[in-house]
């Protein structure tokens, strides 16, 4: 008897201790949320703090001011104090509305317990994509990742102010179903690669634009105009007779929706496991040369491609070229590198050359420069290191 009453209150114990760590966990977030700026992300933002505070407060309703619209995407509250990401398929409505005007974003890093982490340089791509496309979606589509915290995920917070960020998980059980790639989904093929995060990221980009149709960004880009400012369909040159698979702007139809296809039956016939770049610019370019029946990516004009697809030449997006890519960080080079800037829709910042480059966020750098301009949420939130 006595055995069993100990039981029961070890149980009780348990209980209380568990309620008691999930209220610690809804007041900490509460206390965060209240010593972060809203006011001031959001006005940088461009939207009103208001509807901030009803984003951050989503039990508190009036009955005479509508629901935001954003909150269409909100985040659920779960026990242990982190937010839950949407599932993308859940949601496709989201998608099919305007679908030329979607963007996307693939974050394909494997996180530890399932929470969604950005790096500043991440975060700053995003914003500057929502910034300089207010009508357009911006999806950042999460593979390994379900949940976000406000602890654990501090570069997500400058991200929540903007209504046409979405942020979403990816079920890699359920993504491919339907499409030229289902059959290696369903073997595991991208888990065996010597390079899983780069080769599910080329994969999941096509396969997105496929079913979807948009622009695929990578996430080391500024955005500085509108992408309405470019025509549809259409990959850039890297400059050095490859196709890149970074920028990819393919309709949900017609003439997109087919290159998309043949691309994605080509990674599921040719699928290499073991070479960095065999399933992205090598893959493109050889799909382009067909379509386009010429060998340069130089000459893959629309007038050479039937009409309604191009590739556009390397310094619409690469106006600083390999090996002077440390230009964006150098103070020396600020003022070339900006003039270079004057006029075009986005840069890109050649994340895996420069990534190990650190430049504190005050520094009289071009990529600092940008960030003020483009993506100043992301620039204030950090402490010291963009």
């Amino acid at each position: 008897m006595n055995s069993n009453k100990s039981r029961i209150l070890i149980v009780i114990m348990l209980v209380t201790i568990l309620i008691l760590y999930m209220k610690y966990q809804r007041a900490q977030t509460k206390l965060f949320l209240q010593s972060l700026d809203l006011k001031y992300l959001y006005e940088r933002a461009m939207w009103h703090t208001e509807a901030v505070e009803e984003f951050y407060s989503p039990d508190i309703t009036t009955e005479t001011e509508p629901e935001p619209p954003y909150m269409q995407r909100s985040y659920k509250l779960q026990q242990t104090g982190n937010y839950q990401l949407p599932d993308l398929e859940d949601n496709e409505a989201e998608l099919f509305f305007q679908s030329h005007t979607n963007i996307f974003f693939i974050i394909s890093t494997i996180f530890q317990a399932g929470l969604a982490k950005l790096n500043p340089r991440q975060t700053c791509a995003i914003e500057s994509a929502a910034r300089s496309n207010p009508e357009w979606k911006v999806f950042v589509l999460f593979v390994s990742a379900t949940e976000f915290s406000f602890f654990n995920s501090p570069n997500i917070v400058p991200l929540l102010p903007y209504p046409n960020v979405f942020l979403r998980r990816v079920n890699m059980t359920t993504f491919g179903l339907g499409s030229p790639v289902e059959e290696m989904f369903e073997r595991g093929a991208l888990n065996n690669s010597s390079f899983i995060v780069e080769h599910t990221s080329d994969v999941l980009r096509l396969l997105t634009v496929y079913k979807y149709g948009g622009t695929y960004l990578d996430t080391d880009v500024v955005v500085m105009k509108s992408l309405d400012e470019l025509p549809l369909n259409y990959l850039v040159s890297e400059g050095d007779g490859f196709v890149a698979n970074g920028i990819i702007n393919l309709q949900a139809s017609g003439v997109g929706h087919t290159l998309a296809e043949s691309m994605l039956r080509d990674v599921a016939k040719n699928y290499s496991a073991t070479e960095w770049a065999a399933n992205g610019p090598f893959l493109v370019t050889r799909i382009l040369r067909q379509y386009c029946n010429v060998t340069e990516p130089w000459h893959m004009t629309r007038e050479q491609c039937g009409g309604q697809f191009g590739v556009l030449p390397p310094d619409q997006f690469f106006q600083v070229f390999y090996p002077h890519q440390s230009w964006y960080f150098e103070a020396n080079r600020t003022r070339e590198v900006m003039e270079r800037m004057k006029g075009k829709v986005l840069t890109h910042l050649w994340n895996k050359l420069t990534n190990g480059i650190k430049l504190k966020k005050d520094a009289n750098a071009a990529y600092i420069e940008l960030a003020r301009l483009y993506c100043p949420n992301a620039l204030w939130s950090v402490k010291e290191y963009f």
